[in-house]
């Protein structure tokens, strides 16, 4: 598996945060899917209040 690094912004309310994540996947695509469900999960909001931006 491969680590992929995001940066994540979140919209809980009216400010945004951001936030650094490292994801173990076997794809980008599979990171993406997986930061989704746990920051969604962590932060409670959907994925529509969710930007990723992939880090090199």
């Amino acid at each position: 598996m491969t680590k992929y690094e995001f940066l994540v912004k979140i919209r809980p309310g009216r400010q945004k945060q951001e936030i650094k994540r490292e994801v173990e996947a076997e794809s980008e695509k599979h990171a993406e899917e997986k930061l989704l469900a746990e920051i969604g999960s962590e932060h409670g909001i959907s994925r529509g209040q969710i930007e990723l931006e992939e880090l090199e």
